[in-house]
């Protein structure tokens, strides 16, 4: 546990954090490069408020709100429309759809603005991140910027609460008529995402209706309402962040324990972050209820590893990335579970909601008390990215409880370079994290002609990522690859720890330490992959090396044309009269790039492959985006599920053979028989090629939050010819003791992890040395027939690995067709 030999308040740390013990930031120290101006242009800005019409949605009595004693939600509508009609300070709209298909409501509480008024707000807050050093000193952005707060609330949906607790806000502050709080609106825009998660709101459960934990969803944004999500925080620019979450007793709050992530200017977050935090506890503890006479400051409170804002997975550690002091605030008592009374479970919502409530007030005073610093740090930040200034050392004792486990650093890169043509592995992976690096708030430009950097020759068009960007820390953050923090903590909240999609999303990223390429460059506002087709006919090859050439295969076999499967794992289409026409579609849509097929090729026809799949919605999703027909198959509807039209069984979650009804154990007997091919995940899936006897090995699992960038050594072969030396493992396996016919298509490197954590346990033969050189792709055709493929690795962790997708779809095709 943290200790600190004195008990400071929330007004003493401010005072010392605002006296000696901060340093004076240097000035900045060259004039900004030209940037083009945001999509948004200055005419399309209107005044507030900024008023729609919700639609209402039907009575529903089973929304599993309503027992808890909160707002269901067919009544946030008519509630916001009510205070829409009542208040010209509120501006609700439907800014998205959830993947249940309910609108997202997002909402703007501030004092009324001309269309003038709020074009110069727009560009105040631009200004900051544009000019960092003119905006903290014009006098008239300090007086009349309206600072931003954020509210996200029930990203959990049955975590109910926090939707409350905004709604309660918003009618205080559209009908007051306090002179404090027309004061208030007059100096800040509040920003609500009401509810984050309908579908988990009305069905009382965590995820959303596509089955996804939407706080781990930030740096990957598969959901629609991650997505709106990010969109809200970029826009903004929150100066505060709140995630309003339940249920940790006593009320949880941010700031976290180490490990920190490495990318942030955390001397910037934690001077305001553990005193506002500090102000939190003090507000709930006059609140008056027994429950919330103390908070949990994880910072101050446990050990490191146990809450940690290392991956930026979560809304707060995203938001920390785009300038902006983030809290999850956990409201204490939880309403669930069967044995509570009506009564009590409206008296825990109502604490709850309260607590809430206060956050939002306390972070709203802390702005304005610490108005002129906090603009100045968001400022800041951004100065330093564009300075492309190193990160700070900071000293031991910079806050109380501050020690060197807290001092987690990275060294940027003066660039990177996303190439184009040859030099690129796959240009749709490549276009994806262009898109993701820009959509996350980062900036990105092209080459406008061929260019040479560090040694290499680069074709125009190539992406160049110039560090020196206000978001540095966001961008390099989803780039570099991270580090191995095994031996620094013995514990992490939740995986990823590392992440990289620099590495694992299947692009060709280089690092340049020292150089900005010297070529004009054109700053690009989205991702292309133009993909290629050879002019002349005859038949062609495409490498299946994203997630993209597959859709392509699935779609071509599915248009009639006839696909063959190389020996290497690409695929043949022979020139036919009319494909040429489909052909250019493919590469319209897709982006993927054709070649000539080799002289005197023999392939595999394919057929369209059904894929049947024993797992999660990440499988299911998975399999969706490389386009295959799928089946769910359960343990207990094997009968009715593995039909005659399953080509290839996925199995990422436990089948036991011996507890199989009759009829389940026939179905999947005569599956096998029929030469049925099986992909297998992890243990789960080696122990069915086991028990089936489909091969022989002995799988071995590393610990539960294992996890990073793996190092492998591809040894080629239908499954991973030409896949790049860097794997994504979440519980990583290794293969061994391999049996008669097993064959090695992957192994990991003698050194395993790049970036992570994989620490062993118990007996401690699970670790990164036992890992070493074993087998982590295998394949095997079984006596029966059947073709057999066994991954270590994780193609399919909540959609993140998009650079393994292919490997897997090139798995389902060897193993329905060996």
């Amino acid at each position: 546990m943290r200790k600190t030999s004195v008990r400071l308040t929330a007004a003493v740390l401010t005072a010392a954090l605002t006296g000696t013990v901060a340093w004076t930031a240097p000035a900045h120290a060259s004039a900004l490069p030209a940037v083009p101006p945001a999509a948004a242009g200055p005419n399309e800005i209107t005044g507030y408020p900024r008023q729609n019409v919700l639609p209402v949605w039907p009575d529903n009595p089973t929304d599993a709100s309503i027992p808890i004693g909160v707002t269901p939600y067919d009544e946030i509508a008519p509630k916001l429309n009510r205070l829409q009609a009542a208040s010209k300070r509120v501006s609700a709209r439907v800014a998205g759809r959830s993947s249940g298909g309910y609108d997202l409501y997002a909402v703007t509480v501030t004092a009324p603005e001309t269309r003038q008024e709020a074009r110069q707000q727009e560009e105040w807050k631009r200004l900051l991140e544009e000019d960092p050093v003119r905006a903290r000193t014009d006098p008239r952005l300090l007086a009349d910027y309206k600072t931003p707060l954020f509210v996200n609330a029930n990203i959990h949906g049955n975590e109910w609460e926090g939707t409350d607790a905004a709604l309660r806000v918003i009618e205080e502050y559209a009908t007051s008529t306090d002179p404090a709080v027309t004061r208030l609106l007059a100096r800040n825009r509040l920003v609500f995402n009401i509810t984050a998660n309908p579908d988990g709101r009305v069905a009382g459960t965590r995820a959303n209706d596509a089955g996804y934990d939407l706080n781990r969803d930030l740096t990957i944004v598969s959901q629609p309402e991650t997505n709106l999500i990010r969109e809200l925080i970029v826009d903004t620019k929150p100066i505060i962040t709140l995630d309003l979450h339940g249920y940790v007793n006593p009320t949880l709050l941010h700031p976290s324990t180490p490990p920190h992530n490495v990318n942030n200017e955390y001397d910037l977050y934690i001077k305001h972050g553990l005193p506002n935090a500090l102000a939190i506890e003090e507000d709930l503890r006059a609140l008056g209820y027994a429950e919330t006479q103390r908070a949990r400051i994880p910072f101050r409170d446990d050990a490191p590893g146990v809450w940690d804002d290392f991956p930026p997975i979560y809304v707060p550690s995203f938001a920390m990335l785009q300038s902006s002091i983030p809290y999850t605030i956990e409201a204490p008592l939880n309403p669930r579970g069967g044995n509570l009374t009506p009564q009590e479970r409206v008296r825990r919502s109502g604490i709850n909601t309260d607590v809430h409530e206060v956050a939002i007030k306390t972070s709203l005073r802390y702005i304005q008390d610490h108005r002129a610093e906090v603009l100045h740090d968001q400022a800041e930040v951004y100065r330093r990215g564009w300075a492309g200034e190193p990160l700070r050392d900071i000293p031991d004792g910079y806050v109380p409880g501050w020690g060197p486990e807290d001092n987690y650093r990275t060294v940027f890169p003066r660039s990177y370079v996303i190439p184009s043509g040859r030099g690129q592995h796959s240009e749709p992976a490549a276009a994806r994290l262009v898109d993701l690096l820009i959509g996350s708030g980062g900036r990105v430009w092209r080459a406008k002609h061929d260019f040479r950097a560090d040694g290499r020759s680069y074709p125009a068009g190539s992406y160049v990522v110039d560090l020196h960007q206000p978001k540095r820390g966001l961008v390099n953050s989803l780039l570099e690859p991270g580090a191995d923090i095994t031996d620094r903590v013995g514990d992490l909240y939740a995986g990823p720890a590392a992440w990289s999609q620099g590495l694992t999303w299947g692009a060709t990223v280089d690092t340049l330490w020292d150089d900005l390429p010297d070529v004009q460059l054109t700053r690009v506002y989205d991702g292309v992959a133009a993909g290629s087709l050879p002019s002349a006919d005859g038949d062609l090859r495409l490498d299946l090396q994203d997630a993209a050439d597959l859709l392509v295969v699935n779609s071509l076999i599915r248009k009639g044309l006839r696909v063959h499967r190389l020996a290497d794992g690409s695929v043949a289409i022979p020139a036919v009269p009319g494909s040429r026409q489909l052909l250019k579609d493919e590469v319209r849509a897709h982006g993927v790039t054709f070649e000539r097929a080799p002289a005197g090729w023999r392939g595999t026809p394919l057929d369209e492959i059904v894929v049947g799949y024993l797992g999660t919605v990440e499988e299911r999703d998975t399999l969706r985006d490389l386009g295959f027909p799928t089946r769910a198959v359960t343990p207990t509807t094997l009968a009715d599920t593995l039909t005659a039209d399953v080509d290839v069984l996925l199995v990422a979650s436990n089948l036991n053979l011996s507890t199989l009804t009759a009829s389940n154990r026939a179905a999947l007997e005569a599956f096998l028989a029929r030469g049925g091919g099986v992909v297998g995940l992890g243990t789960a899936g080696a122990n069915f090629g086991n028990a089936a006897s489909l091969l022989t090995v002995t799988a071995t699992a590393g610990p539960s939050l294992a996890s990073g960038v793996a190092n492998v050594v591809n040894r080629g072969g239908p499954v991973t010819a030409g896949a790049v030396p860097h794997s994504f493992i979440s519980q990583p396996v290794w293969f061994t003791h391999l049996g008669a016919g097993v064959t090695i298509e992957q192994s990991y490197a003698a050194d395993p992890l790049l970036s992570g954590w994989w620490a062993a346990s118990g007996a401690g033969t699970n670790g990164q040395a036992a890992a070493a050189n074993q087998a982590s792709v295998v394949r095997r055709v079984s006596d029966g027939g059947n073709g057999v493929v066994l991954f270590g690795t994780d193609p399919t962790f909540r959609l993140h690995p998009k650079g393994l997708q292919a490997q897997l779809g090139r798995a389902l095709l060897w193993a329905a067709q060996p």
